[in-house]
């Protein structure tokens, strides 16, 4: 076997277990997730989640830097050109309880920061392969495979002053990895798709908008700002606030464990991130009034925030997206002349932007609405781009 063969095979392999690891933490959170919350007993759910509470406490003493998002995942590769990876199975841990017990975050920010890790554990052992290429080849071929899958040892790290400079090995590795990562995605989706895990999206219905509602989008998007605005104003406030409380671990955890509870106890489907509730939208809330929605909408923001202010963290994608779907349908039902849809469209879209970004809600979002929407979406989100980058920079 050649060198470059070498390589991309072992590439595929290790890019295939990084996509088995991140659908095996779905369907283990998934099968968690039923598991503690198949009881109907409200009391018993609420003794659940303090238990829960007690076995995070002791998890984040031991790892109190932990759970690790993506963003710091991202600052650490950019600071120091590589990644710990040896606490990433203790950081998905760790977010296993968390969405287990019903915080209400999402599971991306450790997802793609346990992925990003697992990337450069990867591209450490293939380093390790590349350089010593040589010197495995000469090994009995038991030996050669005790040392390419050994998972704790037998790595190099990046190194600028032997990294390879020349620009077609450049472009071949940027393509190699391309390759791996696609690779990677496959196995994901395969792995989900073979043990039925549910959809991440939800499909919201039909649409029959025409260009005579359109002139109604800018006042859309305009009082869309407005909110999240004041939203962020809000919640930098509050997390200002709080930091500048000295609580101690125990007393956060807790503090977030009450959160929890009293969701359990006001509106037990505000728990968890939101991205197996949306069918709520198009069902058991599709006859609520526009104030009981708004009202959903502003809880799931408070509970959001208050699970990543004490301790109980995670992605903010997932339930920011359920929040702006929900306010969307509240303006729907104000404004029953128009298409229900352009206007969930276009106000999810806006205050998603304005929480997140545009770039993101214009990609998520196109895969809950229909295609006749798709332009109205990612106009929305071009429009709010150009004005942020642009016009606010």
């Amino acid at each position: 076997m050649t060198k470059r063969l070498a390589l991309f095979s072992y590439g595929l392999i290790l890019s295939a277990v990084i996509g088995v690891i991140a659908a095996l933490f779905l369907i283990i959170e998934n099968l968690l997730s039923e598991l503690v919350w198949m009881t109907n007993n409200q009391l018993l759910q609420i003794l659940l989640v303090a238990v829960g509470g007690f076995i995070l406490y002791f998890l984040l003493k031991k790892w109190p830097d932990l759970p690790k998002t993506a963003h710091d995942s991202i600052v650490e590769l950019k600071t120091s050109q590589t990644i710990d990876y040896q606490d990433v199975f203790v950081n998905l841990l760790i977010t296993l309880v968390i969405l287990t017990f019903g915080a209400g975050v999402g599971p991306e920010a450790t997802l793609l920061s346990a992925i990003i890790s697992l990337s450069i554990w990867q591209a450490d052992n293939l380093r390790y392969l590349y350089f010593h290429y040589d010197e495995l080849k000469q090994l009995h071929f038991n030996e050669r495979m005790k040392r390419l899958f050994n998972p704790f040892a037998f790595r190099q790290k990046y190194n600028r002053e032997i990294a390879p400079k020349a620009i077609k090995i450049v472009r071949q590795k940027k393509l190699l990895y391309g390759i791996f990562a696609l690779n990677g995605v496959i196995s994901f989706g395969l792995l989900l798709r073979q043990t039925d895990q549910p959809s991440f999206v939800t499909k919201l219905g039909q649409t029959n908008w025409n260009v005579r509602q359109i002139w109604i989008v800018p006042i859309l998007m305009i009082l869309g700002i407005v909110f999240a605005r004041i939203c962020k104003l809000v919640y930098r406030f509050f997390t200002e606030r709080m930091s500048k409380i000295s609580f101690s671990l125990p007393t956060k955890v807790a503090v977030g464990t009450l959160g929890i509870i009293c969701i359990v106890l006001l509106e037990p489907e505000l728990l968890f991130s939101g991205q197996h509730s949306l069918h709520l939208l198009v069902s058991d809330w599709s006859q609520k009034t526009a104030l009981f929605l708004i009202g959903m909408a502003i809880l799931k923001l408070i509970f959001l925030s208050w699970c990543l202010n004490f301790n109980w963290r995670g992605g903010d994608i997932f339930p920011l997206t359920f929040a702006a779907m929900i306010l969307g349908f509240a303006a729907a039902q104000l404004l029953p002349s128009f298409d229900k849809l352009l206007i969930v469209a276009v106000v999810a879209t806006t205050i998603l932007s304005e929480m997140v970004s545009p770039i993101i809600s214009g990609i998520f979002l196109i895969f809950f609405f229909p295609i006749q929407l798709w332009v109205v979406i990612l106009l929305v989100a071009g429009l709010l781009y150009f004005f942020n980058k642009k016009v606010l920079s």
